[in-house]
């Protein structure tokens, strides 16, 4: 046969197993056929268990091609000796006899003409497969070419159609060089046939799994047909990819390994989900093993029906051995039953029910808490749940119920009840001690210590809470050894100590003590390696017979402490009756002013507010005009006339009222100054000074409201300035510094009121988005010329300037302090000299004056 009619073929179906031959170069194999081959020969049989898709998609494949060949003129032919074939692929006569005709080829002296012989039983004998020595010259040639223009149309048909498959398909020799290499191995792996004809496979095998490689190859020398893999291998890019291999091996006789046929897919996104998957189960896996539950299934014969996770150590034993056996068999019978009314009723009621029961696990007892819900008509799901754990805790919390767990002394609850004890047998015994002595009572009878460290707080941010815990216990072990026996003494709060003395003859023995606590408390505290000296402030109460219960004399304690603790660090006070007068005062205070800000905000009728907004002016000490005011406010008290914003201001704080107040005031001002504005030109450029506390400040909505304020004013913001101090900066360090940047976005000014009482950091005050220092009052009143006595006047000064900020001087006085604050260049002052605060028409008589507070030079 001649070499042009190489690309025709035979099918024969006529034998118990089909025989495809292509006698072309072109070939499309999958790994679930066996392959023979021969010299440009190949022929395919199935293998057992096909599957369907595989099955159609060959069999049309040949179909299409064998019903285009039918039109050649040519046909190949059956006939052709055995001596024909290669001398060194002479076939031995020991063949058997089921493969009576076998693949033929002769060579005609270099002619390219040559005989094929197709046996019917071909398939059969797939391992019997031939090609040309390995020693014998050959020129590689692509074994799946793309087609060429000189071709025949059916073949370049089927060569495209070859080239086209999404899947790779590669032919190696024995020694794993590459021999046949489609489109699909290049879209695989990228690299083209040209580059890896002749390269071994090492060229896509990651170094680490060449030995596994290795050994895959051993099982196909030996004609392993099942020798599929899944191996990482390597694209001409470098990337790792996980590939799917079906492996067909090669042999020239049942004894020689020729080479592989491998179809190759790309699993890698596959891989991974499958990876992926497999941890996600692994994770649910411990997640259920580790979780203290198990979860159960029983049907209404309260038979086991599953069980989650089978392997928990809540089950009294191995899952395996619980499934299809009832609780009768595995619970001794009361329990059973109790176990089965629960199942049975909830099926009934078809609602869940809650339990709690014990079980002896091994040779412990657990506390199980359960819930049987309803799956369906037949069937509940038990839900158990350890909780020995828990219910130790709640004996230990019923336990610790009266004792602090940190020191282990009395809590405030202890505390309490046994002052209540104390005072009533106190009371008892001033009744006998009068009945039996004609009226002669001893006094006092019970005393009660309240105890506060200070600066606490500032240890436990600074040094934190494990260092703070440690002084309460090194605090409570010192307390203790200052008392007598028979002295109670308690923790009743975070860094507060309760004493709690019966028996008591004379204030004297109480006074001794405090001053023994305090004489103690001197000493430093070693904590690791901190020293930290401590003080406390002591409240001292005494029981004369003259309460009725405890917690009036743990009230009165507590007053002598807070007026302790306004004195300084280590002091100690005893309550007096006007003590509690001034406490009643105070809530009279607080009480009045909540209403007075409750009038304000909603005014009923309009007219009666009693809060109004008051305006001192500030000049400008280059003019002697007035460039703004500042707003302060005032409280009309119904009863006790002007209240001074020095005793009510601090309760508003305090209480937290002055966020009220300030958002009131902030509104009045800038209406007020809107409204001059409007229709005074010589208020055109006036700006509104309006104090902000340092508890309203940076809470949230802060920025909206002044933003909502400016646009119902109709004022715009450079003509508002807001006054801060230092303490607000230095308490709210990152956050201020953000919320001043919001501010002055909206172009108002800033200012530091009573600049240098407090602690800032003039590191740090280049930083602030500044316009304005505002020199407190007091050191303006201590200037009396250009000596040491306005030395921080004139510092403060210099640095606003350096700083690039105006200078404003509060409280002045006299003209004295005037001229030296015009020689020290200063830029601003207020103060009685020029203008006490006044009302809003004052106000408006000096705007429209147009005169000079003061005379300039």
């Amino acid at each position: 046969m001649k070499r042009d009619s190489a690309d025709e073929w035979e099918l024969n179906l006529s034998g118990p197993d089909p025989v495809i031959v292509w006698t072309g170069p072109c070939l499309v194999c999958s790994g679930l056929f066996q392959v023979r081959l021969i010299p440009e020969a190949i022929a395919l049989t199935p293998v057992g268990g096909l599957g369907w898709g595989c099955t159609v998609g060959f069999a049309s494949f040949a179909l299409l091609y064998w019903a285009i060949a039918r039109h050649r003129k040519s046909r190949l032919t059956a006939t052709g000796p055995q001596a024909d074939l290669f001398p060194e692929q002479q076939v031995a006569p020991s063949v058997p006899r089921d493969s009576s005709e076998i693949l033929h080829d002769s060579l005609d002296g270099g002619e390219a003409d040559y005989t094929l012989t197709i046996a019917q039983e071909a398939a059969k004998q797939s391992f019997r497969s031939w090609r040309p020595r390995a020693e014998e010259p050959t020129q590689l040639q692509p074994l799946f070419p793309t087609s060429s223009p000189s071709e025949k149309p059916e073949l370049q048909f089927l060569q495209l159609h070859i080239q086209r498959l999404p899947i790779a398909h590669i032919l190696l020799d024995a020694e794993g060089r590459f021999l046949g290499w489609n489109a699909g191995a290049e879209r695989v792996f990228g690299y083209s046939s040209q580059e890896v004809l002749g390269q071994t496979s090492d060229l896509i095998v990651p170094p680490q799994t060449r030995s596994q490689v290795a050994q895959l190859l051993q099982r196909l020398t030996q004609g392993d047909l099942n020798a599929h893999s899944i191996n990482e291998n390597l694209t001409k890019s470098g990337q790792t990819i996980v590939c799917e291999w079906y492996n067909t091996p090669l042999f020239n006789d049942p004894d020689r390994f020729t080479g592989i046929l491998s179809m190759v897919q790309d699993i890698t996104d596959r891989w991974q989900s499958e990876v992926t998957l497999e941890a996600v189960k692994t994770e649910m896996n411990t997640l259920l093993n580790a979780i203290n539950e198990v979860v159960l299934l029983f049907d209404a014969r309260g038979c086991y029906l599953k069980i989650l996770p089978s392997d928990s150590p809540l089950l009294q034993r191995a899952a395996s051995q619980l499934l299809g056996k009832t609780l009768h068999e595995v619970f001794e019978s009361f329990l059973a039953d109790r176990f089965l009314d629960y199942i049975q009723r909830t099926i009934r009621e078809q609602k869940a029910l809650e339990l709690e029961y014990e079980l002896i696990l091994g040779d412990r007892p657990v506390t199980f808490s359960g819930k049987v819900s309803p799956l369906n008509s037949e069937q509940v799901l038990w839900v158990a749940r350890d909780i020995t754990d828990r219910k130790h805790i709640k004996d230990l919390l019923r336990r610790y119920a009266f004792v602090d767990p940190l020191t282990g002394l009395a809590n405030r609850c202890s505390f309490v009840r046994c002052l209540g004890i104390a005072m009533q047998d106190a009371h008892n015994q001033s009744r006998a001690t009068a009945s039996a002595s004609q009226g002669k009572v001893r006094s006092p009878k019970v005393a009660v210590l309240l105890l506060d460290i200070d600066r606490f707080r500032i240890v436990k941010y600074s040094l934190g809470h494990w260092v703070a815990d440690r002084l309460l216990i090194a605090t409570a072990h010192r307390l203790q050894s200052c008392l007598n026996p028979g002295a109670t003494l308690a923790r009743i709060g975070g860094d507060e100590f309760a004493i709690l003395l019966d028996d008591i003859t004379a204030l004297a023995e109480v006074t001794q003590l405090a001053d023994r606590i305090q004489s103690a408390m001197r000493f430093p505290f070693s904590l690791d390696e901190h020293e930290i000296f401590s003080s406390v402030s002591i409240g001292i109460a005494l029981d004369n017979g003259g309460y009725e219960r405890s917690g009036e004399l743990l009230r009165d304690a507590d007053t002598a402490l807070h007026y302790a603790k306004q004195q300084g660090q280590g002091q100690s006070v005893s309550f007096a009756q006007d003590m509690h007068e001034g406490a009643i005062a105070r809530l009279q205070l607080e009480t009045d002013l909540q209403r007075a800000i409750a009038h304000t905000v909603h005014p009923n009728p309009p007219d009666s507010q009693p809060f109004q907004v008051y305006y001192q002016p500030i000049v400008s000490l280059a003019t002697g005009h007035i460039v703004g005011f500042e707003a302060l406010v005032r409280w009309h008290h119904p009863t006790r006339g002007l209240v001074s914003p020095g005793e009510f201001i601090p309760v508003a704080e305090e209480t937290g009222q002055i966020g009220a107040i300030d958002r009131w005031v902030l509104s009045e001002a800038c209406r007020q100054l809107g409204w001059w504005q409007q229709r005074y030109p010589a208020a055109a450029d006036l700006t509104m000074s309006v104090n902000v506390s340092g508890v309203n400040f940076g809470q949230v909505g802060t920025i909206e409201r002044i933003e909502q304020t400016l646009r119902s004013s109709g004022i715009s913001g450079r003509y508002l300035k807001l006054e801060i101090t230092e303490s607000v900066i230095l308490k709210n360090t990152g956050s201020a510094l953000a919320l001043l940047d919001r501010i002055q976005a909206l172009g108002i000014n800033l200012s530091i009121d009573d600049f240098g009482t407090g602690y800032s950091s003039l590191a740090r005050l280049h930083e602030l988005p500044l316009n304005t220092l505002k020199i407190d009052r007091s050191f303006v009143s201590r200037m009396r010329g250009l000596d040491e006595s306005c030395e921080i006047v004139q510092t403060t000064i210099a640095l606003a300037h350096t700083l690039g900020l105006d200078a404003i001087a509060e409280g002045v006085e006299t003209a004295q302090q005037v001229e030296i604050l015009k020689t020290l260049d200063c830029d601003y002052a207020q103060g009685y000299f020029f203008s006490k605060p006044v009302d809003s028409e004052a106000a408006l008589n000096l705007i429209l004056g147009e005169c000079q507070l003061f005379k300039n030079g």
